[in-house]
């Protein structure tokens, strides 16, 4: 892998094959590889500490149905630490000549690296506001990830979505939907995250989290399952196993299709298994699904 010295704090690190922009480990500085020369660097200010990042974990730890109920008061912190990740700042535009309607601007803060912390990837969304200029004098006891990913992926990607946003309104305003698009980097973004260790009396090891250190969403956790917790599982699973069975029962009965019933009873084994698989485990881990809405931009006004 290549080795690349820092121009702010001198230290040496190696980037990964590839790679168009090089991050130091140390104290975030950003240099582009083939011209030796910083883009513009912005960070997002952690608003959630480390304590508060802690309790946030075994809350919602206590909230798992499979999770002990003492998360909160018995669990005891045992360390983290603050890392970066590092985003691209996307822009695209697109408009049709002559359809003033039709110009679109869009903006997005997208994934830099494939070495996120566990539950955090491309399609995790990151705020497009709140960021500041960056100043490697704020590094002190950080650790920042590399940026491995090409950039020309992520802008590639928001420039398809301007031209057809431009596209549509350009058919609506009486325009052709042939429009002309194109994207550039603004800029590369640290994002942190915080890396949390935790204990529980009812496990035999250490535990980890990953809370989002802007918005204070627990990301990832990983929790002991008690006895209890194994026998909540074990009574959903035959819950759904259970309702499954009766529906079938019941449609078999009123169509006079025996067939209903075993198709009945293998969705409920399916619907069940999650919990049989829950039931199983002595380590439970939950990670945090995004919302089903649409993706966040940001509309900029030239």
């Amino acid at each position: 892998m290549p080795t690349v010295k820092c121009p702010y704090c001198g230290a040496s690190y190696s980037v990964p094959e590839g790679a168009v922009y090089a991050v130091c480990p140390y104290c975030g500085t950003v240099v582009e590889l083939s011209t030796g020369k910083s883009p513009p660097q912005y960070y997002y200010p952690p608003r959630l500490g480390e304590r508060d990042a802690f309790l946030a974990a075994v809350a919602r730890v206590a909230q798992l149905p499979s999770a002990p109920s003492d998360a909160v008061e018995a669990s005891t912190y045992t360390g983290g630490r603050l890392v970066y990740v590092p985003l691209y700042l996307c822009r695209a535009s697109a408009g049709s000549p002559g359809c003033g309607g039709a110009e679109t601007v869009l903006e997005e803060a997208v994934l830099a690296t494939t070495r996120a912390p566990p539950g955090v990837d491309k399609g995790y969304r990151f705020p497009a506001v709140g960021r500041e200029p960056y100043d490697p004098s704020r590094a002190r006891g950080v650790e920042f990830r590399q940026a491995d990913v090409p950039p020309a992926e992520p802008c590639a990607a928001l420039e398809a979505r301007a031209r057809d946003a431009a596209a549509s309104k350009a058919v609506l305003s009486g325009c052709s939907p042939v429009v002309e698009a194109g994207a550039e980097l603004k800029g590369v973004a640290h994002y942190p995250f915080w890396l949390i260790r935790y204990r529980h009396p009812a496990g035999s090891r250490e535990y980890h989290a990953v809370v989002d250190a802007v918005d204070a969403n627990v990301v990832y956790v990983e929790y002991p399952v008690p006895p209890a917790g194994r026998a909540t599982m074990l009574a959903l699973a035959a819950a759904a196993l259970g309702s499954s069975a009766a529906v079938g029962a019941v449609a078999a009965a009123a169509a006079h299709a025996l067939l209903a019933l075993p198709a009945a009873v293998a969705a409920g084994l399916a619907a069940g298994t999650p919990f049989l698989r829950r039931a199983a485990a002595r380590t439970g881990v939950y990670k945090r699904r995004p919302a089903k809405v649409e993706r966040t931009i940001v509309v900029l006004e030239d």
